[in-house]
């Protein structure tokens, strides 16, 4: 990880059209350099390591945090979700699918980053189906 902790910086529910589909735009700050542990493996070729560098192990954990999107009903009951698996992008926009969408109901729009086992952060932001956009 990086000095700075990640950090949820801006969480955007948008409602489509159909209010059966919710976009998220998510930014996060502080993320990982995206090189900063990698090496590149090219067949045939070996690449010297720099004296007194010492290689990274083969079980070093990814520096990146997990990030769990949701969206929750007045009841806080999750209705949708989607899990991304080391997130490495600053800028995100997953869209999210409602079975049963209820044009009167209060949701809430979650991101809760995740990093070995521990809660970085957690940002929550009301919306409701009336929210639709003219054009996303």
């Amino acid at each position: 990880m990086t000095e700075k902790l990640p950090k949820i910086a801006l969480l955007q529910p948008q409602v489509f059209p159909d209010k059966r589909r919710v976009m998220f735009e998510l930014v996060v700050d502080y993320l990982p350099n995206l090189f900063s542990n990698v090496s590149l493996s090219i067949p045939g070729f070996t690449t010297p390591t720099p004296e007194g560098l010492a290689a990274p192990a083969a079980n070093t954990p990814s520096p990146y945090p997990n990030v769990e999107l949701s969206i929750l009903n007045s009841q806080r009951h999750e209705v949708a979700s989607v899990f991304i698996v080391e997130h490495k992008e600053k800028y995100t926009s997953l869209t999210l699918h409602l079975r049963a969408p209820d044009l009167n109901e209060q949701y809430i729009a979650r991101a809760e980053m995740t990093y070995q086992d521990k809660t970085l952060d957690i940002v929550e932001v009301p919306f409701t189906l009336d929210q639709a956009q003219a054009e996303v």
